[in-house]
């Protein structure tokens, strides 16, 4: 929504303060707003609180009508400011964005694994209103970008529209991938700037990473240490090793295996009875027995009083989990973990190799190993390449048609992080394996 603000020269109405999902640790005030994680970026876009729209546009401006009833329009301006994620509350967020649907100047009904969102200066100048063929080159790109998907079109439409909401928390509806997976702007050097705005500016806040560097010293100081620590601490991906253990509510069985075969699927490539750092949300510590007893482990617990965690917000310590795990100089992660993807897109940013990360499932353990191949590499021993029926025809397969499904990113787009997210942004081509690292 920030890159769409941005590009778009839109106002970001901020969602109100509700129990975001997993992020309601603190017993005393189950409420927080995306404002309460990051950092601020009011600077690069214009950002306003969903009361503060009620208050300007409906309630002064009257730009939109209230429910003519006292009960559901005073139960609606109620939600503005925090609401609940039930139907019959008197602040229900559900009512609250019912409503937004309702009044809205556009409502996109799209959806992340459906649809693309194209965002083509050229033809928007170049013709106005009138669609024209987009050069070849584009148009390939925009392909292999969807792939699947059906492309949308950044329109008049949706331009001349005073008010879009995306009402994504819908099932049919769902927006739940990397804003470089959904958008893709056709002239690259638009695209790199919008995920460099993201990379510097759309990031956790100071007090976050601050408690998270007092560990990644620490760790540091713990590991064997190959550098001096302080030579360490500067340093991207050296000194211990991490983990992401997702269990709890996690929606891909497959993916839940045991301690023991985490131990069996990861130990080529962590050494034994070095220091491994977990962030994981099991809270049962003997469940990592079989882990313990080749390395020398630690949670973020054990560093609970370094990091002043106890004047933090319970709910940082997920993010803090995040910026530690990031810093390590191998990792391993969960796939189909939107936080695993997330660490794996954090140390792109920090310039440590993808062949540094793994996945502990072995169908997936190299996901992020090359730039196209590796899709490749799983499958190559299915087929018999000299005579493979494709798309109706019996022909031998060219090495681009793999690409095509690797290079870019696929379904399940949430699954994991893509190079094309940090790997050559901060130049003015389009990204390339010459990116890759």
């Amino acid at each position: 929504m920030v890159v769409l603000a941005s590009a778009t020269g839109r106002t970001l109405v901020l969602p109100p303060d509700n129990p975001l999902y997993l992020l309601h640790k603190d017993k005393d005030n189950k409420h927080r707003g995306i404002q309460n994680f990051f950092q601020g970026f009011d600077d690069i876009v214009d950002t306003i609180s969903m009361e503060e729209f009620f208050q300007r546009e409906i309630v002064e401006g009257g730009s939109y009508p209230l429910p003519t009833d006292e009960t559901n329009r005073t139960r609606i301006l109620g939600s503005a400011q925090k609401c609940y994620w039930m139907k019959k509350s008197d602040r229900s967020c559900i009512a609250l964005f019912q409503y937004l649907s309702r009044v809205a100047n556009y409502v996109p009904n799209w959806h992340g694994e459906h649809h693309c969102l194209i965002m083509d200066d050229e033809n928007w100048f170049r013709h106005n209103n009138e669609g024209h063929a987009i050069e070849a080159t584009r148009q390939q790109r925009i392909e292999k970008f969807c792939a699947k998907r059906n492309p949308l079109y950044y329109d008049r439409e949706m331009h001349g529209a005073p008010l879009l909401h995306f009402h994504s928390h819908f099932k049919d509806t769902r927006l739940l991938l990397h804003f470089y997976t959904f958008v893709h702007f056709t002239n690259p050097r638009v695209g790199n700037y919008y995920k460099r705005l993201v990379r510097d500016r759309v990031r956790y806040r100071d007090e976050i990473f601050c408690a998270a560097g007092k560990i990644v010293k620490k760790l540091l100081g713990e590991s064997a240490g190959r550098l001096s620590v302080e030579r360490d601490a500067g340093a991207a991906g050296q000194g211990y090793f991490a983990m992401h253990v997702r269990r709890g509510d996690f929606q891909w069985p497959k993916m839940r295996i045991s301690a023991e075969e985490w131990y069996e699927n990861t130990r080529p490539w962590l050494k034994e009875g070095e220091l491994l750092y977990i962030a994981t949300d099991e809270t049962n510590r003997t469940w990592f027995e079989p882990l313990m007893k080749h390395y020398r482990v630690s949670f973020l617990d054990d560093y609970s009083e370094l990091a002043g965690l106890s004047d933090l917000d319970p709910n940082y310590v997920g993010m803090i989990d995040q910026v530690v795990a990031s810093r390590s100089k191998v990792f391993v992660g969960t796939y189909f973990s939107s936080f695993s993807a997330f660490i794996g897109r954090m140390r792109g940013y920090h310039g440590v190799s993808g062949k540094k990360m793994y996945y502990s499932h072995p169908d997936y353990w190299n996901e992020t190993h090359s730039w196209g191949e590796d899709f490749l590499d799983r499958i190559a021993h299915l087929f018999d390449f000299d005579a493979l029926v494709f798309y109706g025809r019996v022909e031998k397969p060219s090495m681009g048609f793999f690409l095509f499904l690797t290079v870019y990113p696929h379904s399940s787009y949430s699954a994991r992080e893509y190079p094309l997210g940090w790997a050559g942004i901060d130049e003015d081509d389009e990204p390339s394996e010459e990116n890759f690292y």
